[in-house]
């Protein structure tokens, strides 16, 4: 009897914890409350884990860890509330994965070379692209390998953040993947060692005469710089014309990709970006000095985030033609938001609007003219010979007949 008082207790002095960590929480940050329609909801929340812990303080029968217990709880709880939302790219941080996540951000170890993004469908880091010329590529990482352990250990026990962290080290220590590949049966198991490297965001060459062809992997400091470089280039090389293929990029910084666009369209409204927290929307313009060449841009269905501003706003402003599929829909951009008690929400905060004023989170950015690429190609997409590419043929044909040379 003693035993099932002290019980009693503790369940409701859990209770009251639990709802003092998620009222604070929703109070301190209200904008993810606003997902919830009115105060009558947010009760329903509130009655419903009372209903819980009245129901396991009554029914349960296991003890509950009196260490680790508290804490896991709660984190289920914000966890949960989190996943509810039904945002993939929103997601909660234990105290130990923002730790050490923030812990990695502010050091000077070096990385593999991949761009990671949660697994929604697994819990484990999605390589979402792998960086020219790095370790990663040299290792045999692929783009769409899912890794599900590091160093013999779990993602799903060291958590997503905490796996992601511990891909970077000391420069010249390996680091061993086990990852899951689409068409292997077996987990393929990688060592890669960790060196630093220079990602080239930017690759050029002359098609044809003419014609030059600039791809663009990602968007980071460097880009602005590297595609300066190439036009100037291809320029002196005869380019009147210009592809610029931003097939499988799946982002990065916003600044970046904004440095690049100012030189490539004319003056006017590059992009707005909306957040609940800023009374007005702020919008980012391009001053008058812009290409002088025809440009065709090529994107595919994993051109995602700030690479979807881009092709959005040159499409919007008629700067270029957009040839390809529809992009992907990520238009809301992610902040960590850290609580009280050491954990944190990673959760979209910003939305990204084109200069028409499209919204395209879900949606994609729709191109001029839609052609797509066989499923062989594009698991082959980085050694397609450019006579086998249908996308970039399609740019081509429609170049030449703006260049007046079909």
């Amino acid at each position: 009897m003693k035993k099932s008082n002290q019980g009693i207790r503790y369940g409701t002095m859990f209770f009251i914890l639990v709802v003092t960590v998620i009222l604070t929480a929703i109070a301190t940050y209200f904008y993810v409350s606003q997902k919830i329609d009115n105060l009558g909801r947010n009760q329903q929340i509130y009655t419903k884990l009372n209903k819980v812990n009245d129901l396991i303080n009554k029914n349960y029968i296991l003890p509950i860890d009196p260490v680790y217990g508290n804490d896991r709880i709660l984190d289920g709880i914000v966890e949960g509330y989190i996943q509810g939302l039904g945002d993939e790219y929103s997601y909660y941080l234990s105290e130990t994965d923002y730790r050490l996540s923030s812990s990695a951000a502010e050091s000077s170890q070096v990385g593999i070379g991949i761009r990671a993004a949660y697994d929604k469908n697994s819990g484990g880091v999605l390589v979402d692209f792998v960086k020219h010329n790095s370790p990663a590529q040299t290792a045999g990482v692929l783009k769409n390998d899912v890794i599900v352990s590091v160093n013999g250990t779990d993602v799903s026990e060291l958590g997503y953040r905490n796996a992601v962290a511990s891909l970077s080290g000391t420069e010249g220590t390996d680091v061993v993947l086990t990852l899951s590949r689409e068409g292997e049966t077996s987990p393929v198991t990688l060592t890669v060692t960790r060196a630093s490297f220079d990602p080239q965001t930017v690759q050029y060459r002359l098609l044809e005469s003419g014609i030059g062809y600039v791809f663009i992997n990602e968007f980071d400091v460097s880009t602005v710089s590297e595609f300066s470089s190439a036009v100037e280039t291809l320029r002196a090389a005869g380019a009147r014309g210009l592809v610029l293929d931003l097939r499988f990029n799946a982002g990065g910084d916003l600044a970046s990709a904004l440095d690049v666009l100012d030189k490539v369209m004319p003056a006017g409204i590059m992009c707005s970006v909306k957040e609940l927290t800023e009374k007005e929307q702020i919008s980012y313009y391009s001053d008058e000095g812009h290409l002088s060449e025809k440009i065709v841009v090529l994107q595919n269905f994993a051109t995602s985030d700030v690479a979807e501003v881009f092709t959005g706003a040159l499409k919007d402003t008629q700067t270029a033609s957009i040839v390809g599929d529809v992009s992907r829909g990520k238009g809301v951009g992610q902040r960590d938001i850290p609580l009280s008690d050491g954990t944190a929400i990673h959760i979209s905060t910003y939305e990204y609007i084109t200069p028409n004023g499209t919204q395209f989170n879900a949606s994609g950015i729709v191109p001029d003219v839609s052609v797509a690429l066989s499923e062989e190609k594009v698991s082959g997409f980085f050694t397609l010979a450019a006579s086998d590419d249908d996308q970039l043929q399609s740019a081509l044909q429609l170049l030449r007949a703006q260049l007046g040379t079909s």
